[in-house]
């Protein structure tokens, strides 16, 4: 018996992870309007970090989320991309103490406080206001070479991919999908069961997608190479900014513009970030900028949690707006889309697609 055929528009890091997962079940074919991973994924440092922000607040699903991408990490035999020594949290600020203690105590599972003492014994060249929180379920990842990891995975699995090929819309019927693409100048339309719309930035071209209030968000970051006697043996840091190891360079990030023209890079952000690095890394003064990447994250405003489900139909799904927390949502979403895709009400609330642009047979318990 011939299994479904599902098209996946989109090859960052939902889409990659989709297609692992869903290759074991679906005939997938996977297109993307670029080259793979060359969105935000391509612009990522690639930051594992499940307590974010400045009041250091675990992230949706935390558990679930690191263990989904351990076993996707290992499906897509990656294990080289993934730098799991954890993330240093320095403070930025002297009222940041009192948050991040509050973090230790409410979640030891995840991370403990570093005195001012404990962290110049451990890691001298790291400057912040008091402490930091030390977090050993933390890394970093190389999405590009993760993303590039799971598309070998899921080819092996039978998937196609189809690079510069763009998703100009699609026809839902009763018993198939019409997805409408463009490559080269030309038109074409193909007939599959399921289209699965994972296409981050391009969201914006797409009419069908505007009713789902995503917002994009410019950021930069940049590679860089230090002069003299550079620091070693650090692991991944956040704090104002990021500074991510990549071998015997960094990664330093990221700017954040919500209202941009277009995506060429900016030298104020550059100038913003190498501040504010260099203000948790004095090392960094002096470094030399090698490369400069731009991408745009996309966000769900109402929940700043990605978005997945059915859109107005049972057959036209969305997986999108990871926002900046793609590595701890993409795997652990995507490995249960086989299921979800069957049994859509089972798709959680938090995440799943406003109830307003559900299928009209949509229900929130199975039907019998």
């Amino acid at each position: 018996m011939p299994r479904p055929s599902l098209c996946i528009a989109g090859a960052g890091l939902a889409g990659a992870c989709a297609a692992l997962y869903l290759s074991d079940a679906y005939d997938v074919h996977l297109i993307e309007a670029n080259e793979a991973a060359s969105g935000a994924s391509g612009a990522a440092a690639g930051l594992v970090n499940p307590l974010m922000g400045r009041r250091a607040k675990l992230t949706w699903r935390a558990s679930e989320a690191w263990a989904a991408l351990e076993e996707t990490v290992a499906r897509a035999r990656a294990k080289r991309t993934f730098d799991s020594r954890g993330v240093l949290r320095p403070t930025t600020e002297p009222k940041q103490v009192r948050f991040f203690k509050q973090a230790a105590s409410e979640h030891p599972a995840w991370c403990d406080w570093w005195t001012a003492e404990k962290l110049s014994a451990r890691y001298p060249s790291v400057q912040a206001h008091g402490g930091a929180l030390w977090l050993p379920k933390g890394g970093a990842v190389d999405v590009p070479a993760f993303v590039r990891a799971l598309l070998v995975r899921a080819r092996t699995q039978g998937a196609t991919y189809t690079p510069h090929t763009r998703l100009t819309g699609w026809t839902a019927h009763d018993d198939h999908v019409a997805v409408h693409t463009e490559s080269g100048g030309a038109a074409t339309t193909h007939r599959y069961d399921y289209l699965m719309c994972c296409i981050g930035q391009g969201y914006a071209a797409l009419p069908a997608l505007e009713p789902l209030d995503l917002h994009g968000i410019k950021g930069q970051t940049l590679t860089v190479q230090c002069t003299g006697d550079a620091p070693s043996g650090l692991p991944p840091i956040s704090g104002r900014g990021y500074v991510v190891p990549d071998g015997d360079r960094w990664v330093l990030g990221s700017s954040y513009e919500h209202d941009f023209d277009d995506l060429r890079p900016s030298e104020q952000a550059t100038q913003r970030i190498l501040q504010k690095t260099r203000s948790m890394l004095p090392a960094l003064q002096g470094a030399t900028v090698h490369n400069i990447a731009v991408g745009v994250r996309v966000k769900h405003e109402p929940t700043n949690l990605p978005l997945v489900g059915p859109l107005q139909h049972q057959r036209t799904w969305v997986f999108l707006a990871l926002g900046s927390k793609g590595l701890l949502t993409a795997p652990l979403i995507a490995r249960r889309l086989p299921q979800w895709l069957k049994e859509s009400h089972r798709v959680p609330a938090e995440v799943r697609v406003p109830r307003t642009l559900l299928p009209d047979s949509w229900s929130p318990t199975p039907t019998r």
